[in-house]
């Protein structure tokens, strides 16, 4: 067992955008700092890949500021709005093609596509329209009241409630209810009801389809050089403060004296001293492996070990020979929303599951030709297949490195079938792809210890996900052992994890009633 000298102030397990953000703001106060990444790089599900000059994003495809991302990125200084391009989208099934530019433009062509359900759709965007344009006001008028601190937290707290105050009805409907429901009984049409209802994640609030909306329209961002970029200047940024990151490094175990943190160990061994302790990734292995089971309650261990994650996607990596003249035509937008069928992909057991319900295919190099071969584009599909699809994979494990003769063929077999589905949108595709890959619910779960290959943190079903309405859960039994990242925070998702960052480091040291409290 080998012991490290140097002893820190606080280890930050996990690079993904939660430990870099909590990274910075603490080196900024001058504390010690280590991050630990389990991965060969800093990302975690925002990483990225090349391959034979292509560049992929492999998880998050873009991302949204509601107020909160580019206010934090431009207070560490790393923000730069000439960096980010604004990803537009698209919704396309067998029956209609919409391109989301504004609310009139679109009731117009839904009402097209669908004349016999003109009423269905306007009193569908009549209720939306009013959350979502309340959703923009604020976020446009304001940082969101935690990404800021003292009077202006405050002040942006007081504006939001006022002009909240005006769809009283609508937020007290908004945070009882589905979107599933809600469309449900607006729609006589099934395809619409599915269309609108169920194009997020299972059971999500009726809430968040104001937000996603709202990020539809007005706020999903992609930088220059791709998401990786991002947390690439994240990582220097710490390192130039005086911040130590190591790679490749992952750690298997928290060190206790009594009830109280005092470092961790990897898994060649070695140990690394600290006074605090942060763990930005898997609470599940936290406290499953990581910690003496002894020091948890067995009821939180229970919620935790049963508490359902967020659904998993495979995702095809292409690069195709194909022009932007010749892509824009076929695709016109950053994403692509592409309903296959008008069903939802339930069934782990349907063989057939990952060509049901939607794919969002992603223009990764539309706006950046650096991410692609000159006269060659990058292009992401991903379609949602659960973890234990088909016995896991083929692989008949709970393992994310199980690898089988079965699994890839399976590999193989939904990757070919994910090009040709997408043909619908962009002609021979198969012929004009020179490069292809496939990661898997697996593959993310191996890169990123991510439990089941969770695309978001904890499960947005509102019946199912221990979490709702709690906000935040940055504190864990064991004295100085600290929870930030996807699974602290609800709902979690590339923004809520940059928060939970900021909101651990000042918490750490001021005490997270000031951290968070209005």
């Amino acid at each position: 067992m080998k012991e490290r000298n140097r002893k820190y102030d606080v280890i930050i397990i996990g690079g993904g955008i939660g430990g870099l953000t909590c990274g910075n703001y603490l080196v900024r106060d001058g504390k010690k700092v280590l991050i630990i990444e389990h991965n060969s790089q800093v990302g975690g599900n925002m990483s990225g890949i090349r391959r034979k000059g292509f560049f992929f994003d492999c998880g998050d495809q873009s991302t949204e500021s509601v107020g909160i991302l580019f206010p934090i990125l431009e207070e560490l200084g790393l923000y730069d709005p000439q960096e980010w391009f604004q990803a537009k989208w698209r919704m396309v099934t067998e029956d209609m093609d919409v391109p989301l530019d504004s609310f009139d433009q679109i009731r117009a062509e839904f009402e097209r596509f669908f004349p016999n359900s003109k009423s269905d759709i306007r009193k569908w965007f009549d209720f939306l329209e009013s959350g979502c344009m309340m959703f923009k006001d604020i976020m446009e008028s304001q940082p969101f009241p935690l990404a800021v601190s003292g009077k202006e937290k405050y002040r942006a707290l007081a504006n939001m409630f006022k002009r909240g105050f005006s769809l009283t009805d609508k937020a007290r409907e908004a945070v009882s209810k589905t979107g599933t429901q809600k469309c449900r009984e607006i729609f006589s049409d099934p395809r619409l009801a599915f269309i609108f209802g169920e194009f997020g994640y299972p059971n999500m609030l009726l809430f968040m389809f104001f937000s996603f909306w709202y990020c539809f329209l007005y706020d999903y961002w992609h930088p220059k050089g791709g998401l990786q970029e991002i947390l690439n200047k994240m990582a220097a940024s710490f390192q130039e403060k005086g911040g130590t990151l190591i790679l490749r490094d992952t750690v298997d175990k928290i060190l206790t004296k009594g009830s109280s943190v005092w470092g961790v160990e990897n898994s060649s061994g070695e140990r690394y001293f600290a006074d605090k302790v942060v763990n930005t990734g898997n609470v599940k292995r936290l406290y499953s492996e990581m910690l003496d089971r002894s020091l948890i309650p067995y009821k939180l261990q229970e919620t935790i070990r049963y508490a359902p994650v967020t659904k998993a996607v495979s995702s095809a990596f292409l690069g195709v020979d194909i022009s932007d003249e010749e892509l824009q035509k076929h695709m016109g937008r950053h994403h692509v929303l592409y309903w296959r069928t008008y069903s939802e992909p339930y069934d782990i057991y349907d063989p057939e599951i990952h060509r049901k319900g939607w794919s969002q295919i992603n223009w990764t190099s539309m706006r950046d030709k650096s991410l692609a071969p000159e006269g060659m584009n990058s292009i992401v599909i991903q379609t949602f297949t659960p973890y234990d699809w088909m016995c896991g994979w083929q692989t008949s494990s709970q393992d994310p490195c199980a690898r089988t003769e079965p699994y890839y063929a399976l590999k193989e077999r939904v990757l070919e079938d994910m090009i040709k589905d997408t043909e619908a949108v962009i002609p021979d595709l198969s012929k004009r792809t020179v490069y292809r890959e496939l990661g898997t619910p697996r593959s993310l779960s191996r890169f990123t210890l991510n439990p089941e290959g969770a695309t978001a943190g904890w499960s947005y079903d509102i019946y199912r996900i221990f979490m709702y309405p709690r906000f935040g859960m940055f504190k864990t039994p064991v004295r100085n052992l600290f929870l930030a990242g996807h699974y602290s925070i609800w709902p979690g998702g590339v923004v809520f994890s940059a928060l939970s960052g900021k909101i651990v480091a000042r918490g750490l040291y001021e005490g997270f009633k000031k951290a968070i409290c209005f």
